[in-house]
């Protein structure tokens, strides 16, 4: 269960999906889906020669895609990335995504630039949080210290298209857990570790995230999954993901009716002196309050998170 008093792990980023910020279709489009967070994509949806142009893009494209309320971050070019940094550190970009990092230097080196950036142009310090995504297997051996080489990072994924190219591993959906099992969970404690929110659907055979055929009620059983691993998020291509997502990465209502019943049942005997309960043949004491309080803090932030995007979109509506 995830330290709630860090005040990444309260952020509510459910569903973050990518979106070319070339592709003028989709960027027209983003900000309908209902996504938590858009990624706008400068590197895997880009062709190398439009990196240059597309950069130029981001100023002008934020307004469009956080209309509907979501945060905005930019995947930036390795390669290029103080080119990048210098085109996206704009008012209304929340967050950058850092792919590929095998050391905490590097980390920390772009650390260096995003703080020296905010404070040329006047933005507010540490305002610019860090969605890393591993996806080497030098990565993944470094990733605890990856995880803990700057503060301001929020989130941590597991990039497993690029990783299988690391690991030479063939694509095969149906052999997904075995191929990734090992890095989504090195993902999972390095992330708890440091305190910050792993974002994954996970090692599931048959699981893709850039396909919907599927069908919706396997895509929400899969990333209900995630979620019962520890998950807080995912990040996704296809918008017929972000329905699945939101819904699959909150608290059920049973669980949050279940957690509601035991919270009244354990205040009661804690005003009595008692430090346990029975509710429905089951035993709680104090560390399943602890358990208790994280779901309903959750449940009251996602409550939250959907106001604000409610809030956004009838603004846009109003106008």
């Amino acid at each position: 269960m995830p330290n709630a008093q860090n005040p990444f792990l309260k952020l509510v980023r459910r569903s973050k999906l990518f979106v070319p910020v070339n592709r003028d279709k989709f960027v027209a489009k983003a900000w309908t889906r209902g996504a938590d967070c858009i990624i706008l994509d400068l590197e895997d949806a880009v062709a190398p020669s439009d990196k240059a142009s597309a950069r130029k893009l981001v100023k002008d494209v934020i307004p469009i895609v956080n209309k509907g309320g979501a945060d905005v971050q930019v995947r930036f070019n390795r390669e290029y990335e103080e080119e990048d940094l210098a085109a996206i550190a704009v008012p209304g970009l929340d967050g950058v995504m850092i792919p590929k990092p095998e050391s905490a230097e590097e980390i920390q080196r772009i650390d260096r630039l995003v703080t020296r950036l905010e404070k040329e142009r006047g933005l507010p310090a540490g305002k610019i949080y860090f969605d890393i995504i591993v996806e080497t297997a030098l990565g993944v051996e470094n990733i605890e210290s990856i995880a803990k080489a700057s503060p301001r990072t929020a989130h941590m994924n597991i990039g497993q298209g690029d990783l299988s190219v690391s690991m030479g591993f063939p694509r095969f959906i149906e052999l997904n857990f075995q191929q990734y099992f090992y890095a989504e969970n090195r993902l999972l404690y390095a992330a708890r570790a440091a305190k910050v929110q792993a974002h994954s659907l996970g090692a599931q055979n048959g699981v893709d995230f850039t396909d919907i055929s599927m069908g919706e009620e396997a895509m929400l059983q899969a990333c209900r999954h995630a979620q019962w691993m520890g998950f807080m998020g995912a990040s996704i291509i296809h918008p017929g993901w972000v329905n699945a997502c939101n819904e699959g990465f909150q608290p059920p209502q049973k669980d949050l009716d279940m957690a509601r019943k035991v919270k009244a049942a354990l205040d009661e005997a804690y005003a009595k002196g008692e430090g346990s309960v029975t509710v429905d043949g089951r035993m709680y004491d104090v560390a399943n309050m602890k358990h208790v309080n994280y779901i309903l803090e959750r449940a009251e932030a996602i409550a939250r998170r959907e106001a604000e995007k409610a809030a956004a979109i009838s603004k846009v509506k109003s106008h």
